[in-house]
Formats: structure tokens, C-alpha cells, sequence
């Protein structure tokens, strides 16, 4: 690889990733939702059965710190639940509210609606192909 491709590979990493990060911000505004409490309630959505915080910090790749404050105003909004683990009292988990499962709903829709015009402008070659390609990505930095 020649050191101008990587570079170009790198703004066009930084010019996606500024494009979904503020598709990102205007897509969760209208829920009351900072970019991360989106994020983590994705992340709540997609691993139903491993919502302890721990596991919640560690695939977001955040501390406690930044975390369990986040869940918490989550919590008081009601979008989310905690309750002790059933097997280990010492252990709590959250969980969608039923208003935070209505929020879900919605968010899913609102990002399905966002992205489809889009994808849309892909063959399904193409599309497959970029899927590949964030597949691929994904695995170089270890997230797979």
C-alpha cells in the first residue's frame, strides 16, 4: 500500500465518520438523547442478555465513569430498568422500560428511514460489497 492511499483511506474514514456522527446527533435529539445514551441503548437492544454496565463499558470500550451516569438519567427518564441479578444479588442489570422498548421502536424506524435513500443509490453488489468492506474493517480493529 502506498502512503497517499492510506491517507486518502483516512479522510474518508473522517468525513464518514463525521456524517454519521451528526446523522447520529439529529437523530437522537428529538428523544431527549445525547449521541451515547443512543448509542448505549443500541447496544442494550442488540445484547439483550449481557446489560450489566460492566459488559455495556467494555463493548463500547468506555469506563463506568462515563457510563453508569448516562444509565441512570435513563433511568430517571424511564426509558430504562435496573434489577438485581437473580443469580447474584451483588449484580444489577438494566432493561428497556416500556416507554424505553416505544423509544426503541421508533429510534430503529427513525434510523431505517434515515439510512434506506442511501442505500437505495447501491447495487446489491455494491451494497454487499460495502457490507464486506465494514465487515473486513471491523476485524482489523478487533472489534469483531
Amino acid at each position: 500500500m502506498k502512503q497517499e492511499e492510506i491517507l486518502k483511506t483516512i479522510e474518508l474514514l473522517k468525513s464518514a465518520s463525521q456524517f454519521i456522527g451528526n446523522a447520529r446527533a439529529s437523530l437522537c435529539t428529538p428523544y431527549g438523547l445525547t449521541p451515547l445514551q443512543a448509542i448505549i441503548l443500541i447496544d442494550i437492544y442488540h445484547h439483550p442478555n449481557q446489560t450489566r454496565i460492566t459488559d455495556i463499558c467494555k463493548r463500547l470500550n468506555k469506563t463506568t465513569n462515563t457510563i453508569s451516569p448516562l444509565v441512570n438519567r435513563m433511568i430517571d427518564k424511564n426509558y430504562l430498568i435496573k434489577r438485581q441479578n437473580s443469580k447474584d444479588n451483588r449484580i444489577f442489570e438494566v432493561f428497556f422500560s416500556n416507554r424505553g422498548e416505544e423509544i426503541m421502536t421508533r429510534m430503529n424506524q427513525d434510523i431505517l428511514n434515515f439510512a434506506n435513500p442511501y442505500f437505495a443509490k447501491l447495487s446489491e453488489e455494491e451494497f454487499k460489497n460495502l457490507y464486506q468492506s465494514l465487515i473486513l474493517l471491523n476485524k482489523v480493529c478487533d472489534l469483531l
